[in-house]
């Protein structure tokens, strides 16, 4: 009776770390590069992220006018495509662990199941922690702290290679970066990465779903 006592407690504890408080974060992305042709090119968009319990949402923030629905029309019925990079990213993990990948259209109000295989076409690496927090904290265990100025419940963290370095903002209590750097040895290529928390949506993305067509990313590809 004791052992039954002990695993049920032990699973309630797994159980209550699977489902990690709510995160909603506002992301902006900037990416410099300077060619071999003397042009310097940049880079900028944004997402929002949404996390609560085994569920993640990832969305990109479209400016007014830059994704025209006209664009869709013109398709006809027969319209097959899709702007993968502009389609929200819907992560559903088990209780076993594995994950249900989607991404969801809401011009064409689609959504579309992604295999393991197609993981990589969506730019998503397989793993929760990236859906669920951006980072991955086992990565900043293998990161080294440094003596930057951070504000209070953070912290910057260094690693890389010798080819190129990151530096990481690390959130200590909510853990998520809150500001990735990064650049090549050169100083020819650096990202930035900056993250700021955000209230949680009254009605989250997947909840308003209702009527979307359901599709395999396969056939996509036809």
């Amino acid at each position: 009776m004791h052992k039954i006592l002990i695993r049920t407690l032990c699973g309630a504890l797994i159980a209550t770390a699977a489902h990690a408080d709510d995160l909603a974060l506002k992301v902006e992305h900037e990416t410099v590069a300077l060619g071999a042709d003397g042009v310097t090119r940049i880079t900028r968009f944004g997402e929002r992220l949404i996390r609560r319990d085994n569920q993640s949402w990832v969305a990109r923030i479209l400016p007014p006018g830059a994704h025209e629905e006209a664009d869709h029309q013109a398709g006809g019925k027969t319209h097959k495509h899709m702007d993968v990079s502009a389609a929200s990213r819907w992560v559903q993990r088990g209780e076993d662990g594995k994950l249900r990948v989607r991404i969801v259209n809401g011009h064409e109000k689609m959504i579309v199941d992604v295999a393991p295989v197609d993981y990589a076409n969506i730019g998503f690496d397989g793993r929760w922690t990236t859906a669920a927090q951006l980072l991955d904290p086992e990565q900043i265990k293998r990161m080294k702290p440094i003596p930057r100025s951070a504000p209070a419940g953070a912290r910057w963290y260094e690693g890389g290679t010798r080819d190129a370095k990151v530096q990481v903002l690390w959130d200590e209590s909510a853990r998520y970066p809150r500001r990735i750097e990064s650049t090549n040895a050169s100083g020819t290529q650096r990202a930035t990465l900056t993250a700021t928390r955000e209230a949680m949506p009254a009605t989250l993305p997947w909840a308003t779903l209702t009527g979307y067509a359901q599709k395999e990313y396969s056939d996509l590809l036809d």
